[in-house]
Order: structure tokens, then sequence, then C-alpha cells
């Protein structure tokens, strides 16, 4: 197949420890690289496909598996394509746009299946087709960008710290780019950029974040944008219009401050919407937990149906944004804190629980104490398939049953996974 840089495949920051050597790849694992066996040992190689011959080189021994950086694609699979982004294999942002959408989304699926079975013990995962996307570019209502010494955006290059340059970036919605295209910066104490915007609402905001406790920097925008400067404690500091912006989902209008966090794909996060609501099933007089709840997404849906609904979250910001977009809804209560300290003083039933946790999973502490409260629906939203399968297990041990698990493409081009499941007792 000749020269890679052609195929922007991914680079390893490591040196060959042994000679070159062939193999056959013959699965993908979580994580987004192809597996091939050497020596009965498994070695995983960034950039390849199954089904592919390749010619590698070994940059890191374990007792039981290796990793391998790609050198040639000596038979390529008829899934492989060309990547459409020149920084694609240097820039950390995208791990597959080497695959063929239509095979991104087979591998997405067998990969939070293998992922139940492996760590959460399930033999036959209910795992349905992923859902993906008609367009599967310009997806992203929000993106962090580090700033190089000359003042450009940049993305982190894969496998280290290294600012890249990407000038356009093809998962970068078409109201950012506008933005991008014409940011001009020079300021020494800068150490990240987010762009972001309300996709029904067109709102756009540029978040500066400094290294320390510099004055705030200047700033000039030709276009209607508000800037804001993010403080240490997560709140945000006006230069330009409003500290906050605004989207819709699911026919409902939320308040989503600079700090606070919102799916960064508003189209499938209405998919999220229809599914969590879908499991949830709600029914009047039931009260529900909605733990990690952010701005109140899934917790003020619910709560058209709902008796009570009780919104858990840490950030100072998103507790703000939930309590503003929860204005006028009298079933609804915000409380700021860990899920695992708020949830053991809770009175009263707990008949249906939401966890929408970070990508490291739920806090065993807040598991056990969910499992101690025994609702009879838990919808557990995931990013991460090993963290989802490991809680899962935990939750099949004291007395429920996995009937579910809808993946969601999420981030398409990336090997990241988004899914919803649905689990109930007995």
């Amino acid at each position: 197949m000749g020269d890679l840089t052609n195929y922007g495949l991914l680079i390893i920051h490591k040196e060959g420890i042994l000679e070159p050597i062939t193999l056959h790849l013959d699965d993908i694992t979580y994580g987004g690289a192809a597996v091939g066996r050497y020596e009965g040992k498994a070695v995983f190689v960034p950039g390849g496909i199954p089904g592919e011959d390749v010619r590698v080189e070994i940059v890191e021994q374990k007792p039981r598996y290796a990793y391998a950086r790609l050198l040639e694609v000596l038979r390529p699979s008829p899934d492989r394509v060309a990547p459409p982004c020149h920084a694609f294999g240097r820039c950390g942002g995208c791990q597959w746009q080497h695959i063929a959408y239509e095979a991104q989304l087979r591998f997405k699926t067998k990969i939070v299946r293998d992922q139940l079975q492996r760590l959460a013990q399930v033999s036959e995962p209910p795992v349905q087709p992923i859902i993906g996307m008609a367009e599967p570019w310009r997806y992203r209502n929000n993106m962090q960008f580090v700033v190089d010494d000359k003042g450009h955006l940049c993305l982190l290059e894969a496998g280290s710290n290294r600012p890249v340059a990407v000038g356009d970036c093809r998962l970068l919605c078409p109201e950012l780019c506008e933005v991008f295209d014409q940011m001009e910066l020079d300021y020494p104490g800068l150490a990240g950029v987010t762009l972001r915007v309300g996709r029904a609402t067109g709102e756009r905001m540029i978040v500066l974040e400094t290294e320390g406790e510099e004055e705030a920097p200047e700033v000039e925008v030709d276009q209607p944008v508000s800037c804001v400067l993010l403080l240490p404690d997560g709140t945000g500091a006006a230069l330009i219009g409003s500290t906050c912006l605004h989207e819709e989902l699911g026919g409902r209008s939320l308040r989503v401050s600079a700090g606070s966090f919102f799916q960064v794909n508003t189209e499938q996060a209405g998919q999220l919407m229809r599914l969590v609501l879908e499991f949830a099933d709600v029914q009047p007089g039931q009260t529900v937990l909605d733990a990690y709840g952010g701005v109140g997404t899934f917790g003020l849906a619910l709560a058209e149906t709902a008796r009570q609904v009780i919104i858990v979250e840490g950030s100072p910001s998103a507790v703000a944004d939930a309590r503003e977009n929860a204005a006028g809804a009298p079933n609804v209560r915000v409380i700021q804190g860990a899920v695992e300290a708020v949830l053991p003083t809770l009175e009263g039933p707990l008949d249906v629980a939401v966890l929408d946790p970070p990508r490291a999973g739920v806090a065993k502490e807040a598991l056990a104490a969910l499992a101690e409260r025994r609702p009879t629906r838990i919808v557990y939203v995931s990013c991460d398939p090993g963290s989802l399968a490991r809680d899962v297990r935990y939750l099949l041990e004291r007395g429920y049953t996995l009937r579910t698990v809808q993946p969601v493409d999420m981030f398409p081009q990336t090997h990241h996974i988004e899914s919803v499941a649905l689990l109930k007792r007995g």
C-alpha cells in the first residue's frame, strides 16, 4: 500500500524494539486498535482494520500482549477509506476516519457486546444495533482547543501533548467554523479556548481559560458571539455578551452556562432523550432520581409524568443552570453534591433512577447506596463501555437484570461509544 502518510494512520511515539513482523488482524478492541496474534500473544495495532494483513513493529511488550506501530498495509480491508482530514494520524481528535462509517457502526456495536460479555459476565448481552447518523460529520457543538506559541487554535497530537494546527476540523459544526476562521489570539497567558453553540438557537460562545491569575484578555470579534473567561471555580465572567447560551431538546429550552456540561452532539442527544424516556417508563405518582443530572436535560423531561424528580449534580455551574431551567416545575428538586454523598441522605422511595456519569462510571459507594434503595428501573447512560460493564455486573449481583442496551453513535470518526442500558429489579 506504500507510504502510510497518505492514509493518516495513527503514530505511536516510541521506537521499535524488534524487527518488523507481519500480522493478520482479526478483531478490534475498545480503545480503537485492531488486534492480531504473534507467537500466542495479542498485538494491538492502532490504525489497522480487522481482515487486513499488515507489517508492524512492536513498540511495547507486556507479558500477555504487545503494542505495535503500523508500517504498511499489505492487504487492505474493503472497509478502509482515505481520511478527508490532512491532520488525521497526527491529531488525536479522531481515530477512525480511515474506516468506512458503516463499518465504524458495526465495530462499535460489537465492542459494547464484547465488553458486557467479558467484564459483566453476560453470556448473551441484549445489545441492539447502534443508532448512527445520516451525516456523520460537522456534528460537534462544543470543541476544546489549546493555543500554540503563535496564537493558533490547535488540538493535541495523538499520544502526546504537542499542539497540532488542524485548520478546518471536519467534526466542528458550521456555526463554529465561522468563529474559528476569524479568530486571532495574541495573549501569552491563554491555556485553552472552547467554542460552543446552541444548535437550535444559533447562540455562539468563546470560552477562554488562563494559566493563572492573569488579567482578563481583551477580545475583539466581528460576529455576534459571547466571550467568557472561565474562572477557577467553574463559573464564567462575561467579557462580551452573556455567560450562557440556550439549547433546545425535546421541545424544551435549556440554559447552559460556560462551565456546564452538555452533550457535544445535539442531534444524537435527542436520541438519548427519547431512549431515557422510553426506558424509564415513568408512571404518575413515581419518584425519579436523576443522578449526574447536569443542567436538567433528562430530569425535566421526566418531571412531566413523575410525582417528583430529584436531580443530583456536583458542578455548581450546572446546578445553577438546572435550577433556572426547573423554574416553574414545583416537582423538581435540584441538589448540589456528589451522588455518593447525597443518595444516602434522601428520604422516601425511589422508583426509577437515571444515571449519566462521567467516563469513569458510577462511584462504587453510589452504586451501593442505589442498590439499597432498590429502584424498580435503572436507566444507565454511559460514554464508556468498560465502566458500563463493570457497573452492570455490580447491579446484576444485587438482583437486577439487564433488559436491553442501545448504543448511540455520539462521536462518529472516533472510537468513543455512548450507550443507554435498562436494568430492572428481579
